[in-house]
């Protein structure tokens, strides 16, 4: 509970704001994304981290959205969950969504 209550927090008080746009999510994607990912619309099927392509032809909205805000503690993904407002993550979620 007390858990819940400052990732509250901290989402509720978040510096990165979006309307929830795939054209936002894009731009969320480019500045914190693309160390790691291939986030763009023809990237290439990578497995290891997986490209944003393959994520969005390979989960469901939902397994995205939720990945985004808790990523399992074995992938070495940043927890960008606790930067990311709802907004930005709807963004983000709806890029990725957008690249099938």
């Amino acid at each position: 509970m007390k858990r819940a209550a400052i990732i509250l927090t901290l989402v509720l008080a978040s510096p990165i704001l979006a309307e929830g746009t795939a054209e936002e999510g894009g731009e969320i994607a480019r500045e914190y994304c693309v160390r790691c990912h291939d986030v763009s619309r023809d990237g290439a099927m990578k497995e290891h981290p997986p490209a944003f392509a393959a994520i969005a032809k390979f989960r469901s909205e939902e397994q995205i959205r939720s990945r985004i805000w808790f990523p399992s503690i074995h992938s070495g993904m940043p927890n960008f969950g606790i930067y990311l407002n709802s907004g930005s993550v709807d963004a983000l979620t709806a890029y990725i969504t957008s690249l099938e």
